[in-house]
């Protein structure tokens, strides 16, 4: 997830945590009932507008208040709903507000529990104590309880919504990350391939331009084809290698390795093509055969495929070059993940007698 997208997603929970705290206001209506049938002296209403307006400016100081702890204002509010208990109004909504800030500004689901629990035995002992009307103290226990439970599953509502934001996010950037280590693999191999094509002709022509020119132009010519060959194969790249054809990949091998100078034993048999396995083994063989003619000072490859009694289909790359500890660079490693990602793995030894690469994917691996 992005700096970016997690600041857009926290303003935009911000704003609609205090409209919703706003909102909560409407159920002071309440507080007005009992004087729909008790008109209220002067006294009364005197309290009430100042009573009220400490509560407002307490709770509006809550509904924006940072990181502060909540617990002064919620004690402030319980406080005030007392101290207009004797005025004949319903002073005990005060306690709805009182709920939803706990439940809403707690930091932990236990915490806001614990002061749920508090606020309701604070109203029940102060209704006794000061013997209150029953109905009053009830009421706003059932609607203050009522009020932070739903705050509370909403919060747990809006808490899944922005994981899941965020799990989207990061799937996103996953896949756009692994999307671009796979063209960083495909356009190693593909250049690798060309390039070293390109070297070896270019060579083999400077050779032949004194005593045969018509072959040095040929060489040419063929260098030529392979950069246009090499540019078209960048360009679906990005699209993946999904059409590239193992047949295809040893004619390439075959010229690449004669213009090298290198005796090529490519066995004639190929098993039947499967399209989910194809382009993987051709990409491996490309990177091998590329290998081969750029590190291993071979005079011969040895190339072969084959379907194993599993139906694992096995390619084998194998020279008689110098051999010794491999060092395994990004195209290797590349192979590797490629293989690994459609359920394949690859082996690779090197001795004294040359090197042996073997790249194996399972029946069915795609």
């Amino acid at each position: 997830m992005t700096a970016a997208s997690g600041t857009r997603i926290s303003a935009k929970s911000r704003l609609w945590h205090r409209a919703g705290r706003l909102l909560w206001l409407v159920y002071l209506i309440l507080y007005f009932v009992p004087w729909l049938f008790q008109r209220p002296g002067l006294e009364a209403v005197a309290a009430s507008a100042i009573g009220l307006g400490l509560f407002l400016i307490v709770y509006l100081d809550a509904s924006f208040a940072g990181r502060r702890s909540i617990v002064p204002h919620v004690a402030a509010i319980v406080l005030i709903g007392f101290a207009l208990s004797p005025f004949s109004a319903m002073w005990s909504v005060l306690n709805v507000f009182a709920a939803s800030l706990a439940a809403a500004k707690m930091g932990r689901r236990r915490d806001a529990i614990a002061t749920l629990v508090a606020l309701q035995a604070i109203l029940v002992g102060g209704g006794l104590a000061l013997n209150l009307p029953w109905i009053g103290w009830v009421c706003g226990i059932f609607f203050g309880t009522m009020a932070g439970l739903g705050t509370l599953v909403q919060a747990d509502l809006e808490r899944k919504n922005r994981q899941l934001i965020e799990a989207q996010e990061e799937v996103r950037a996953l896949s756009a990350t692994a999307e671009r280590e796979r063209i960083a693999r495909d356009l190693h191999d593909l250049l690798g391939h060309t390039l070293t094509l390109v070297a070896v002709k270019a060579e083999l022509a400077s050779r032949l331009v004194a005593r045969d020119p018509p072959a040095a132009r040929r060489e040419m010519e063929e260098v030529a084809e392979a950069a246009r060959s090499g540019l078209s194969e960048v360009r679906i790249a990005v699209t993946g290698m999904k059409g590239a054809s193992l047949a295809v990949e040893i004619g390439r091998a075959r010229r690449m390795l004669a213009a090298a100078g290198l005796e090529a034993d490519i066995g004639e048999d190929l098993p039947d093509a499967d399209p989910r396995r194809d382009a993987v083994m051709a990409m491996a063989l490309r990177e091998a055969v590329t290998n081969v003619i750029r590190h291993a000072e071979a005079s011969r490859c040895t190339i072969e495929v084959a379907t194993g009694e599993d139906d694992a289909l096995q390619l084998r790359v194998s020279d008689n070059g110098r051999g010794g500890d491999i060092q395994e660079g990004s195209g290797l490693q590349g192979m590797r993940a490629r293989l690994s990602a459609a359920g394949g793995n690859l082996d690779l030894q090197s001795d004294g007698s040359g090197t042996r690469l073997v790249a194996r994917l399972e029946k069915g691996a795609s």
